[in-house]
């Protein structure tokens, strides 16, 4: 697309569409900007901590996470919970090692709705070859939204 005809685009689109179109350019320009080192982390637009064997990831429920029903969609969730899992097993391990998610299972017992979503995200196992993690989602209101328990491969990092 020429950027004639995406300036045309964003001149035409509806109020409600130019919010979200707002929010995805801002994460192209995180991307830009090196804010961010991926795309799907410029788009959540996610602010994390760690604190002792723990991972707490947030990200704002905005319209590009939404599924048709105006509710976070589930991959949007799972993603969610595999970055702060995944987040939390990079602090542990150390510098020459790092991991893949080799299995993950999710439970969605509410759904996504309010204006954050908060993920923690905590070591269950900690071996040789495998890391074992639990997350959970809340919502802003305080309630459970999802429970995942996930499972890591642990590497060798490669050579960047």
């Amino acid at each position: 697309m020429e950027k004639a005809e995406i300036a045309k685009l964003l001149a035409e689109i509806e109020e409600e569409d130019l919010q979200a179109a707002e929010l995805f350019l801002l994460g192209l320009q995180k991307k830009a900007q090196k804010e961010n080192g991926t795309y799907i982390g410029a788009f959540l637009a996610p602010s994390g901590e760690y604190r002792e064997n723990e991972f707490i990831l947030k990200i704002p429920n905005t319209p590009l996470i939404q599924n048709s029903l105006d509710i976070v969609h589930g991959g949007i969730t799972a993603t969610l919970l595999d970055s702060a899992m995944g987040s939390l097993v990079h602090h542990v391990l150390p510098g020459h090692l790092a991991a893949v998610t080799s299995e993950m299972k999710i439970n969605y017992v509410a759904p996504g709705i309010g204006s954050e979503l908060t993920c923690t995200a905590s070591l269950i196992h900690k071996g040789s070859k495998t890391l074992v993690t639990e997350g959970r989602v809340v919502r802003d209101d305080g309630k459970l939204m999802a429970h995942c328990t996930a499972s890591f491969f642990i590497i060798d990092r490669p050579a960047q």
